[in-house]
């Protein structure tokens, strides 16, 4: 009796286990290096998906990194305490985070960016595992992308998801944006819940675009005393400024 009880508590301690492991984590590498004019940007970035096909968390960080521009010079990569983080609702297409760049406060994001993809039948082998082609356009740029099907989790780095399969890659067709999964691992932690929730001091995507287009041509429109000109991005990842 004994003996099948505890044959009946390892079994369902191996279902227990089993389900736990529903919840993905995934680094990823994102590069952008757009040189196209003074109004791009260069920056690296490490980026940290915890997904449960429901809703996920994204966390960027910057990496440090040293690179020789031919239009900025020598740029440096290195902000040791920027952090980013972009909490998705994958059913309802909504993703919330926090926004600095071009405000005077910062504000809560609420983007609803629904990506429409188109699939292809085209495939790739990645690190050994083969991928689907999709593309699309979405902020200014248009992007081909990698995706497993064999990983069932409809999600992938920054603002990209919606594919039957995880994203692996992101390639810009301008060459300025590529995203790389570096580590997949399946996780017994759930992701963190909604840092954003209550909140009330939200704005939506284009209300913030309009923000920013306003600091973008009061800062350009800036000379000082020596009469130099003040560059700022019209790019990111997104168009801000078109």
């Amino acid at each position: 009796m004994t003996r099948y009880f505890l044959l009946c508590v390892l079994i369902l301690s191996c279902f227990v286990s089993l389900a736990q492991k529903d919840n993905l984590e995934v680094e990823y590498s994102i590069d952008v290096v757009d040189e196209s004019d003074m109004f791009g940007t260069i920056i690296f970035y490490k980026g940290i998906l915890k997904s449960d096909n429901i809703k996920s968390e994204f966390k960027l960080t910057t990496k440090d990194t040293l690179i020789d521009s031919e239009l900025f010079g020598l740029f440096e990569n290195h902000s040791p305490s920027f952090q980013k983080l972009f909490y998705k609702d994958l059913g309802n297409s909504v993703i919330n985070y926090k926004e600095t760049r071009g405000l005077k406060n910062a504000k809560i994001v609420k983007d609803k960016s629904k990506i429409t993809w188109t699939l292809s039948e085209e495939t790739k082998i990645i690190d050994g595992s083969k991928c689907n082609k999709a593309s699309c356009e979405f902020r200014g740029r248009k992007y081909e992308v990698y995706y497993d099907k064999d990983i069932d989790f409809k999600d992938g780095p920054f603002k990209f998801s919606g594919l039957p399969g995880l994203i692996i890659e992101v390639n810009s067709l301008d060459g300025a944006v590529k995203m790389k999964a570096n580590l997949i691992t399946y996780t017994l932690e759930e992701v963190p819940i909604n840092p954003y929730e209550g909140l009330v001091d939200i704005i939506s995507f284009s209300d913030y675009k309009k923000q920013y287009v306003k600091h973008f041509k009061k800062m350009t429109g800036y000379r000082s005393d020596i009469d130099s000109e003040v560059f700022i991005p019209k790019r990111y990842i997104e168009y801000l400024v078109e």
